[in-house]
């Protein structure tokens, strides 16, 4: 059976897949066979190298791919939200001159749906907004203190309204919340993350 999953490192996408998976699309990424910690530490090198577009990393066998996933990072669970208003228009916040979705890391003793919530309200200042279904997960590696962290977020379609006041939360450095037409929705995203085109493509809302 095959498989097939994105992460990203340094914005750029490090796929990990057996060799059943349709690859074709991956030609130009650098190409690593074999799950081990080696060629995990390798993937993250070139992604550093401003020449490498992707990697992928194949192995037959996907228990041992998620088995190293796990060994070298530390899992981060979040949840985030596409907030969509009566007129259609979708919420984007400014996040460290960034454009970005409200997002934000599980609280100990809440679920998954509760923590999307919550972090769509304490980001942007929405106090209604309505749960809607699950769009998806993506998932991606940064580096804090010295370790490298594995964050899988949950993504859900919310509803919230366009008359309800907004509130950047400044101590997550939010410098703008903004209610985003689809149509002017690729500009912004010129200024943006590669997993957040990913979410909105899921979404159905490019």
């Amino acid at each position: 059976m095959s498989f097939h999953q994105k992460i990203y490192y340094n914005n750029k996408p490090f796929i990990l897949a057996g060799p059943q998976a349709d690859l074709s699309r991956y030609q130009a990424y650098k190409k690593l066979e074999g799950a081990t910690a080696g060629h995990f530490k390798e993937a993250l090198s070139l992604l550093e190298d401003s020449a490498c577009s992707g990697v992928l990393l194949v192995d037959a066998d996907r228990a041992q791919l998620e088995k190293e996933l796990l060994w070298n990072f530390y899992p981060v669970y979040s949840g985030g939200g596409v907030v969509v208003n009566e007129n259609g228009a979708i919420l984007m916040i400014l996040r460290r001159g960034k454009w970005d979705l409200p997002k934000g890391k599980l609280d100990e003793g809440e679920d998954i749906e509760q923590c999307a919530l919550r972090e769509v309200r304490e980001e942007t200042g929405l106090e209604q907004v309505t749960l809607g279904e699950r769009i998806g997960n993506t998932m991606h590696i940064y580096s804090m203190n010295n370790q490298l962290m594995l964050k899988y977020t949950e993504w859900y379609l919310m509803r919230a309204s366009v008359k309800s006041s907004l509130l950047p939360q400044e101590e997550e450095k939010i410098e703008e919340v903004r209610w985003v037409r689809p149509a002017d929705i690729p500009v912004l995203l010129r200024n943006s993350y590669e997993t957040i085109t990913d979410v909105l493509k899921e979404a159905n809302i490019l």
